[in-house]
């Protein structure tokens, strides 16, 4: 009786284990993301921190808050500018023109950025020195622990990081713009991009953005 009981535990067990995702999060990657995630959001939204605001929803916040004291003509014009996209965008998804919604809701997302450089010109810059001051922290945080999906985006949001400068000395400021900020908002919703483990993380993170002000 005690053997049949023993094989039949230990045949669960095998079982249990070959039905384990073996590309499954561990917890321990999971408690790491949160506080990685943590560390951004102190870089990016803490009133101490010399970047406090240096994210999607903080520059669009503050672009709101300035055009209602400050009347600058072309500021504006770009807003409408994204407004008319946004409008395109929901006719051709009504349509369902997948396709050219996305397309709209992008050049709506570039319009409203333009917006936010014509109102703060060093926002490329100061983007670019919040996510590598959040990568510089996480990096120094994770030591040598283990952490393969973690140090993945890292990797991947550096290589953004690489690309937003090239465009900016190129004189490509939107574009700079747009990837410093597809970096952090990676960074600032890491513990989903690890625990999912999207098939295109920049494609998640640039629908989160371009949904901000809709």
């Amino acid at each position: 009786m005690y053997k049949r009981l023993t094989v039949a535990v230990a045949v669960l067990l095998f079982v249990a284990a070959c039905n384990q995702d073996p590309m499954a999060v561990s917890s321990n990657e999971l408690a790491l993301a949160q506080n990685a995630q943590v560390i951004t959001d102190n870089v990016v939204a803490s009133p101490s921190s010399a970047n406090n605001g240096m994210s999607c929803e903080g520059l669009f916040r503050r672009l709101l808050d300035t055009l209602r004291t400050t009347d600058n003509a072309q500021a504006r014009a770009d807003l409408m500018q994204a407004h008319a996209y946004r409008d395109s965008a929901f006719a051709a998804r009504t349509a369902g023109d997948t396709a050219s919604a996305r397309s709209y809701r992008q050049l709506a997302f570039r319009s409203v950025l333009s917006a936010v450089i014509e109102l703060f010109p060093n926002a490329p810059a100061r983007t670019a020195a919040a996510a590598d001051t959040a990568i510089a922290r996480i990096e120094k945080f994770l030591g040598d622990r283990e952490a393969p999906r973690i140090r993945a985006l890292l990797a991947h949001v550096d290589s953004l990081r690489t690309e937003a400068n090239t465009a900016l000395a190129s004189g490509d400021s939107v574009t700079a713009l747009s990837l410093n900020l597809r970096s952090i908002q990676i960074l600032h919703r890491l513990v989903e991009h690890v625990r999912d483990n999207h098939r295109d993380h920049d494609e998640v993170a640039d629908g989160e953005m371009e949904a901000v002000g809709e």
